[in-house]
Order: C-alpha cells, then sequence, then structure tokens
C-alpha cells in the first residue's frame, strides 16, 4: 500500500512540474468577438500578415533530458526543443507489453514545421540560400507553432495549412502571422 500511495505521489510531482515548466503565454488580440483570431488592418507594419498572436513572457530555456540538435544550432536549437516538447506527448503503457505511444497536439501545424524543416535542410545542404536567411525563417515559423499550441481555435490557419498545395505555400501561412511580443 505505501508503494502504490510513494508512485501516486510521484506520478503526481512529474506532472506538476512538467505543467509549471513553460511561461510563456499566448494569446491572441480579439476585438471582434465573432471571430478567434483577429485579421489586421493595412494599418499594420506588416502589410501580409492576416493574424495577430501575442506572447506574453520571455522564452524560457527549459532544459530536457535528450536534446535534439539542429542543423543550425544556437537559438533554432532551443526553440526546436520547446517546439517538440510542446507537440509530443509520450505516454509510458505500465500494463502488458511495455512500450509508449506518443501523441501529437495539433498535427497539421507539427506536420507542416518538420516539412518546412526538411525543405530549408536539403537548401542549406545545397547552399542555395545562406544560413542567416533560413535561421530567420525558421526561428520566426517555430515562434508561431510554439504560440499556436496554445491557442485554443486555430481553425482558418490550419485549413490554410492544408489547402497548400507545397512548401512554399506554407511558408506563406507562416509568414502572415505577425507576433507581438510584451515584456
Amino acid at each position: 500500500m505505501k508503494k502504490i500511495i510513494f508512485m501516486a505521489l510521484l506520478a503526481l510531482i512529474f506532472t506538476n512540474v512538467s505543467a509549471q515548466q513553460t511561461t510563456d503565454l499566448a494569446m491572441r488580440t480579439n476585438d471582434n468577438k465573432t471571430d478567434n483570431l483577429d485579421i489586421n488592418s493595412s494599418g499594420t507594419s506588416n502589410n501580409s500578415a492576416k493574424y495577430t498572436l501575442e506572447s506574453y513572457g520571455g522564452n524560457t530555456n527549459t532544459q530536457s533530458v535528450f536534446e535534439d540538435e539542429h542543423f543550425l544550432g544556437g537559438t533554432t536549437t532551443i526553440k526546436w526543443n520547446q517546439f517538440l516538447k510542446n507537440y509530443k506527448r509520450v505516454y509510458e503503457q505500465t500494463v502488458g507489453l511495455s512500450g509508449s505511444t506518443v501523441e501529437i497536439i495539433k498535427p497539421t501545424v507539427f506536420n507542416a514545421v518538420n516539412k518546412i524543416n526538411n525543405y530549408y535542410k536539403k537548401i542549406y545542404k545545397n547552399e542555395a540560400l545562406n544560413r542567416e536567411a533560413i535561421t530567420l525563417s525558421l526561428n520566426h515559423i517555430l515562434d508561431c507553432a510554439n504560440l499556436l499550441c496554445y491557442e485554443s481555435d486555430i481553425k482558418k490557419i490550419e485549413q490554410e495549412i492544408k489547402n497548400a498545395k507545397d512548401t512554399k505555400e506554407i511558408l506563406l501561412v507562416f509568414d502572415s502571422i505577425k507576433i507581438i511580443y510584451h515584456q
């Protein structure tokens, strides 16, 4: 009985710690109550922005046991690992055959970001675009994806991603998102 109570407490502690590690909060600007994501007016500095996301708080430098090193390194590695942590949930099975189940949160966004990452990896290997341009674009996409993970209704963005015919059109969807950072 003591062992069961101890295991339950450990599970509660680990669940509580993982829930408290994310300090970024994302809120969408919602002046129009009929729409969950605002469509920007042409008076903004980014004329192609259709969606606005707001970020409250700074970037978290969460350290996990196993970190994937991104091919661009540096800040992109931190954002990539945060992206993987936000979108992948791993559940360990204790009954029956041992193994684990991986759940992907918002698979449309997750698969789109992975597709863009592979696209940029090919471009980087072929030296078709310089490293700074790829890093700047991929960091913006990872920031958008990390904020979209916390959004409750992103049906319009997901629909645009699904309707995209190729990777370049998916890039245009992420370019249409403007992030407002609040400190």
